[in-house]
C-alpha cells in the first residue's frame, strides 16, 4: 500500500484520467484478432505476452472494456487508429507494473482525489455523482469508474519514481524557456491571395484533360458500404425508468446535488433562455430518467450480444437471423463512405472507426451506446471504388482546375515579391517603401509569441503555426520566404521583438515552472513507457502485424 500520492494540478490529473499518455507508443493493428473479445472465440487469445507470461482473454476483455469507457468519458476526443485496443494494451502494461512495484492506492486514497479533484470549477461542488451517472448511463458499473481512477492514481506514482529529470529543472532554466516563450514579435505580412488570380486563368481542352488525368483518384467515387443495425431504442424503456425513478428515496436530495454543482445558468430551455430552479430540477428529472432507461437498454443490448456471440460459425447475417429469431427489426442503411454518417446511425460517434475493425472474428460492433438507444452494428455489404469519366465530373473538374491554376499564380507572385524585397531590403530600402514601389498592400499584424495557441485579429490567410516558425527564424529587419497556405500566402517582414516583461516574469514564472516540470515529466514517463512496453514483449510480438496492416509507428 502506498502511504500517499503526491498532489498535482486538476487538468494534469484530468489528462491522465482520460487521455492515459498519447506519445506512448503505437502498438496496435485494427486488421488483426479481436482484443475487445479477449483474442478470439477459442480463448487462447494470441494476445501476446507481458514479460514472458501469456497475456490471459479475460485480461484482454477488462482493459478493453476499461479502455472503452475512457474513450466514452473523453468524449471521443482521442480519435487515433485502434485508439480504444491500443489503450487497453497500455492499461495492460500499466497494471503489471502497477502490480510488479507493489502500487496498490486504496479507498483513502481515491476518496482523498474525489474531493480534490472531482469538484466543479465554478461552484466547488463534488460532481462525483454526476461522473457515476454518465458511466451508467453508457451501460457501466460505479465499480468500473472507481477502478478507471484507481489506475490514474497508481500511474501518477509511477510517474513520480520514472520521470525524476522533471524535479530537476532549475528556475534559471525555467525562466529562459519562459522568456523566449513569450517574447513577443511585431511583425507585417503581403499576402498574396489565389482570388485576386482567377481571372486569369486561362482553360484548354488538353490541360484540362491532363489535370483530370493527373488527379484522377481524386474523383473516384468512395468506397461504401451498406450497414444492418438493431436498435434498442431509449423510448422503449421509458415507462419503466420512469417507475424505478420515482420510487428512489432521495431522489430529491440527488436532483438538489445535481443542480448545485452545475451554474444557474447551464438550465436553458429549447429557446435558449435560462430556466428557473424549479424547471431546472424538472430537466435533470428528466435527464436522469432518460439515461436511466440508457442503461436498461444497454442490458438487453448486452444480452443480444452476447447470444451472437454463441452462434457459429460467427458470420455479419447472424445479426439479421437473431434479431428474427427475437422479434426485434433489423434497419438497413443506404450505402455510405467512411467520411459519412448514415441515415439513422447519426447519433453514433466514430461509426465509422468502429466499422473498420470488424473482420471475421468480429463481425458485429459492441453495443454502441447513444442518447437515443444502444445499437448493434454490422456491415452487410461492401460496395467498391467507382472511376468516372471527365465527361461525368467536367464541371467540377474544371473549378478545381482554375482553383489549383490561381494558387500556382498566387505563389509565383510572392515568391517574385520575395525575391525583390530581400534583394531591396538588404540595400537599404524601407519595407513600407518597397510595398507601396510595388503597389501592394503590408498589413501589420497583431502581436503575437511562441506561447500563445490564439491570436485575436490574427488575419484568416496566416496560419499561426507556420507564421510563429517564420517569425522567430527571422532577425528584425529580415524578410522571411513566401510561406504557402490554403488560399496562396505570404510574405514576412518582421520589425521587432519585444522581449517579456519583468512583472510578468514574475507574476507568471511559478506557474509556469510547476507547468515546465510537468511536461518534463511527461516525457521522461513516455520514454520510460516506450523501454518497457519493448522489454515486455508486446513490442515484437505486435509490430510484425502492425506494419501488415500498413500502420507506422512513431519513434
Amino acid at each position: 500500500m502506498i502511504g500517499s500520492i503526491r498532489r498535482h494540478s486538476t487538468v494534469l490529473w484530468w489528462i491522465i484520467v482520460v487521455a492515459v499518455i498519447v506519445t506512448f507508443v503505437a502498438f496496435f493493428s485494427p486488421n488483426q484478432g479481436s482484443f475487445r473479445n479477449g483474442g478470439g472465440r477459442g480463448g487462447g487469445g494470441e494476445m501476446g505476452t507481458l514479460y514472458g507470461r501469456p497475456i490471459k482473454p479475460e485480461e484482454a476483455r477488462e482493459a478493453y472494456r476499461q479502455a472503452k469507457l475512457v474513450e466514452e468519458m473523453s468524449g471521443g476526443r482521442r480519435q487515433v487508429q485502434g485508439g480504444e485496443e491500443r489503450m487497453a494494451y497500455e492499461n495492460l502494461l500499466i497494471d503489471e507494473k502497477l502490480r510488479q512495484m507493489a502500487i496498490v492506492p486504496g479507498d483513502e486514497q481515491v476518496a482523498e482525489y474525489v474531493k480534490e479533484h472531482l469538484r466543479d470549477s465554478s461552484t466547488g461542488q463534488l460532481m462525483y455523482d454526476q461522473q457515476v451517472a454518465l458511466v451508467k448511463a453508457r451501460g457501466y458499473a460505479e465499480a468500473d469508474y472507481v477502478l478507471l481512477l484507481r489506475r490514474a492514481i497508481g500511474q501518477r506514482h509511477l510517474m513520480d519514481l520514472v520521470s525524476i529529470p522533471g524535479q530537476l529543472v532549475t528556475p534559471r532554466e525555467a525562466e529562459a524557456e519562459f522568456r523566449r516563450e513569450n517574447e513577443q514579435a511585431m511583425a507585417s505580412a503581403v499576402f498574396f491571395s489565389s482570388s485576386n488570380f482567377l481571372a486569369g486563368v486561362q482553360i484548354t481542352a488538353p490541360a484540362l484533360g491532363q489535370f483530370f488525368t493527373n488527379r484522377i483518384a481524386n474523383y473516384r467515387t468512395p468506397e461504401k458500404m451498406v450497414a444492418a443495425y438493431v436498435k434498442f431504442g431509449t423510448n422503449s424503456f421509458l415507462a419503466k425508468a420512469e417507475q424505478d425513478v420515482a420510487k428512489v428515496p432521495d431522489l430529491v436530495q440527488r436532483l438538489e446535488a445535481a443542480y448545485n454543482q452545475r451554474t444557474a445558468d447551464a438550465f436553458r430551455d429549447s429557446q435558449g433562455n435560462p430556466l428557473a430552479k424549479d424547471a431546472a430540477l424538472a430537466q435533470l428529472r428528466d435527464e436522469f430518467v432518460r439515461s436511466t432507461a440508457v442503461s436498461y437498454a444497454a442490458e438487453q443490448a448486452n444480452a443480444f450480444y452476447n447470444d451472437l456471440g454463441q452462434i457459429e460459425p460467427l458470420r455479419p447475417e447472424n445479426l439479421e437471423t437473431l434479431a428474427a429469431k427475437k422479434g426485434l427489426k433489423v434497419e438497413i442503411t443506404q450505402p455510405f463512405s467512411g467520411f459519412e454518417r448514415p441515415l439513422g446511425l447519426e447519433s453514433l460517434r466514430n461509426l465509422s472507426q468502429q466499422l473498420a475493425q470488424l473482420d471475421a472474428n468480429s463481425p458485429f460492433t459492441e453495443p454502441l451506446s447513444a442518447a437515443d438507444g444502444v445499437y448493434i452494428v454490422s456491415v452487410k455489404q461492401h460496395i467498391p471504388t467507382v472511376t468516372p469519366t471527365l465527361d461525368a465530373v467536367r464541371v467540377r473538374v474544371t473549378e478545381d482546375f482554375r482553383r489549383s491554376q490561381a494558387l500556382d499564380a498566387a505563389g509565383s507572385a510572392g515568391q517574385a515579391f520575395h525575391n525583390v524585397a530581400t534583394n531591396a531590403v538588404a540595400a537599404g530600402k524601407t519595407f513600407a517603401a518597397l510595398v507601396a514601389d510595388q503597389k501592394l498592400t503590408a498589413v501589420d499584424l497583431p502581436p503575437f509569441s511562441l506561447s500563445m495557441t490564439s491570436v485575436p485579429g490574427l488575419p484568416p490567410q496566416a496560419d499561426l503555426n507556420s507564421l510563429k516558425d517564420a517569425a522567430f527564424a527571422l532577425q528584425p529587419g529580415q524578410v522571411s520566404n513566401f510561406i504557402r497556405g490554403r488560399d496562396g500566402g505570404y510574405v514576412l517582414y518582421l520589425r521587432e521583438r519585444r522581449p517579456a516583461s519583468d512583472e510578468m516574469v514574475k507574476a507568471e514564472l511559478p506557474k509556469y515552472m510547476t507547468e515546465l516540470r510537468q511536461r518534463e515529466e511527461g516525457r521522461g514517463f513516455s520514454e520510460w513507457f516506450t523501454h518497457e512496453f519493448a522489454a515486455s514483449g508486446l513490442k515484437e510480438h505486435f509490430e510484425p502485424r502492425q506494419k501488415a496492416a500498413g500502420v507506422t509507428t512513431p519513434r
